[in-house]
Formats: structure tokens, C-alpha cells, sequence
């Protein structure tokens, strides 16, 4: 598996509830549809080339997203 992370499979270590990233305070799509019931089941899955639930959502993680504007 040419892309399969090290990292991720160490964090396979902590519990699910451990690794969930605080949301909260992000204003992107992933942040209203990502449960940490969705992210226990999904994290362990891992594609062919190697590539984790935790390589998806890490942008998603980096980037908040912008203010939240009316209307």
C-alpha cells in the first residue's frame, strides 16, 4: 500500500471518542453531517491504496470554514 499511514493505524490505539476532532466551533458541511457514532464506524475502513476516514476529513479539520452570513 503505497499511501497507507503510519499515524492512522497508531491511532487505531485511542478510543474513537479520543480521536473525534471538536467540531464545534467549524462552519463547513463536514461538521454538520460527521457524528461521532459515523466516524467510530468509518475509521477503521481503510481503501486500497491505503487512504483512512482521518486522510479524508483532515482538510475539512484544517479549514473551519468562514463566517456564518444572514439571509
Amino acid at each position: 500500500m503505497p499511501f497507507s499511514s503510519t499515524h492512522n493505524k497508531h491511532k487505531l490505539k485511542f478510543s474513537a471518542e479520543e480521536e473525534f476532532p471538536d467540531l464545534s466551533q467549524h462552519n463547513n458541511h463536514m461538521a454538520k453531517v460527521l457524528t461521532p457514532a459515523l466516524y467510530q464506524r468509518l475509521r477503521d475502513k481503510e481503501t486500497p491504496s491505503g487512504f483512512t476516514l482521518d486522510d479524508v476529513i483532515q482538510t475539512g479539520v484544517d479549514n473551519p470554514g468562514g463566517c456564518r452570513r444572514g439571509g
